[in-house]
């Protein structure tokens, strides 16, 4: 018992750990690669495309992955994603000794393509082999996880500008792309293949199909995990491209501001295992999102504030809606991904991998869709809009998404009922129409004795071990019982009812002898 939890943590570890540093490495660019993009004759518009490709590349291959996951086994694909992440990053270090110009640019999207769309299989496969360890509480450590995404945005930069004034550019990327290469080494030995593990089995599963996509995408549950991460990381991408420039009319100093952010990542980082916490031991995942998504409503109100409150911005009002905004989004992932695995089971989806691995896909999916999404509209909405216009449409939006998420979680039990209820009309007329179920009748004799002594089944045989014969209901409106049974040695087919024949074999039975030649 001590080895199975102690491996437990330390694949717990290895996870959080390969995540750690793949969201510290992604926090880190930002600060870092624009100067550097700078010096080698790069435009802002194409190290913007830098950014973008990374993006890009994890939605495709979270499907293409998720698609492929198992039949390839998990194992395989997590050791591979952090191999990739981990080298990429590395070389992306080692990219300042590139020349500069066409050749630096189409050599950082190359790396940051690769980079993405190993993420993308890392985050896939580790958060289906999350779930498949701890079946039981899976909102609770995806909640944990996200806390952990929260721990390496906050800690990446200053870890970060450490590491790049000990060793320059170089030093932050190449010793977390080392963390992550040693992570896939030890999740080698640490992630166990599934009970069907072999690849003659994975290949009779084969791959996910789209209509097993889009089976669990029309389920509620499943829909609104792709629109509550898609809309809550979009979100995110907002506040952080566009809060800085709302936060320099006061005049702060950097330290200021960057404390400010952080009331983002910490309220979130304490919401997100509560709400899944709560959502696995008592339920109710919708109303806990729906509940998130009115604090996100009214976090962007303060943030702005609102276009239609006669009041100015305020350090007070943006640093309480950065709060509530961590709050509200607790639930939105954590719950979501627990809402959609119960709803799945309920519909018939095994409990099983291919299972995990479909929600896995649509979360992993949703997050690079929500940042693309943020970084693309962002911009159009601050320069068209305003501020405080967009944050008020945000509030809308999430208000709008309160009311789907209260609606669903009310119409969710009535929708299972009623599939619940045409499923049983449906084998109830199976059955009355199935022509395996005789009429029950009872038959006078079932063993005709013969003169030597010998009995015989009637309407059956009897040779070497093997006898055939019908069976006799006592009771008119008893258990239909299958005729012309076929009895061998051992094995036995009857229901419990027939106790008195179940002990009797054609070698065992007192009163019948089996006839060599009959």
């Amino acid at each position: 018992m001590f080895f199975i939890i102690s491996k437990n943590f330390l694949l717990l570890l290895s996870i959080w750990t390969g995540i750690f540093c793949n969201y510290a490495c992604y926090s880190i660019i930002a600060p870092f690669f624009p100067q550097l993009a700078r010096k080698k004759g790069l435009s802002a518009e194409q190290y913007s495309l830098v950014f973008g490709i990374y993006s890009l590349s994890q939605i495709t291959f979270s499907v293409i992955v998720g698609k492929s996951l198992t039949r390839i086994g998990a194992k395989f694909v997590v050791v591979a994603g952090l191999f990739l992440t981990g080298g990429s990053t590395i070389l992306f270090g080692c990219l300042e000794k590139s020349p500069g110009g066409p050749i630096f640019f189409w050599l950082c999207m190359a790396v940051r393509a690769v980079e993405g769309a190993g993420f993308a299989a890392y985050l896939t496969s580790s958060l289906a082999v999350l779930v498949r360890t701890f079946p039981s509480n899976p909102g609770y450590y995806v909640g944990l996880t996200e806390t952990i995404v929260t721990v390496a945005m906050i800690s990446g930069p200053p870890l970060g500008s450490f590491l790049y004034t000990v060793g320059g550019y170089s030093a932050p990327f190449v010793s977390f792309g080392s963390v992550i290469i040693v992570m896939s080494i030890a999740s080698y030995f640490l992630i166990s293949e599934e009970k069907s593990g072999s690849f003659d089995m994975r290949s009779e599963l084969g791959s996910l199909k789209l209509k097993e996509y889009l089976r669990i995408l029309k389920m509620p549950a499943g829909a609104m995990v792709l629109v509550c991460v898609t809309l809550n990381v979009t979100a995110d991408a907002f506040i952080l491209i566009a809060l800085s420039e709302h936060l320099s009319q006061f005049q702060l100093t950097p330290m200021v501001v960057g404390s400010i952010y952080l009331c983002l990542f910490l309220s979130y980082g304490l919401s997100s295992p509560l709400a899944g916490k709560i959502g696995d031991k008592m339920g109710g995942e919708f109303l806990l999102e729906s509940g998130g998504c009115l604090i996100i409503a009214l976090s962007f109100i303060f943030i702005g504030p609102g276009s239609f409150l006669e009041m100015k911005p305020k350090v007070g009002l943006i640093v309480a809606g950065l709060l509530l905004k961590g709050i509200g989004a607790g639930p939105l992932i954590s719950c979501s991904y627990s809402a959609a695995l119960k709803a799945a089971k309920q519909s018939g989806l095994p409990e099983d991998f291919r299972t995990y691995s479909l929600v896995s896909t649509l979360v992993s999916f949703s997050i690079p869709l929500g940042n693309l999404l943020g970084g693309v509209t962002t911009g159009m909405m601050t320069e068209n809009l305003g501020m405080r216009p967009s944050t008020t449409l945000y509030a809308g939006i999430f208000l709008f998404l309160a009311v789907i998420c209260l609606v669903v979680h009310f119409y969710e039990p009535h929708s299972q009922k009623k599939k619940q209820e045409q499923k049983w009309q449906q084998m109830k007329q199976n059955l009355i129409r199935s022509e395996e179920m005789p009429l029950i009748k009872k038959t006078k004799d079932i063993y005709k004795a013969q003169e030597n002594g010998q009995i015989i089944p009637q309407n059956g045989f009897c040779h070497a071990n093997q006898c055939s014969f019908p069976l006799q209901v006592t009771e008119i409106n008893g258990p239909v019982i299958p005729q012309n049974k076929l009895y061998h040695e051992n094995q036995y087919s009857l229901p419990h009812q027939v106790t008195e024949i179940k002990e009797l074999g054609c070698e065992n039975n007192p009163k019948m002898q089996c006839l060599e030649n009959a």
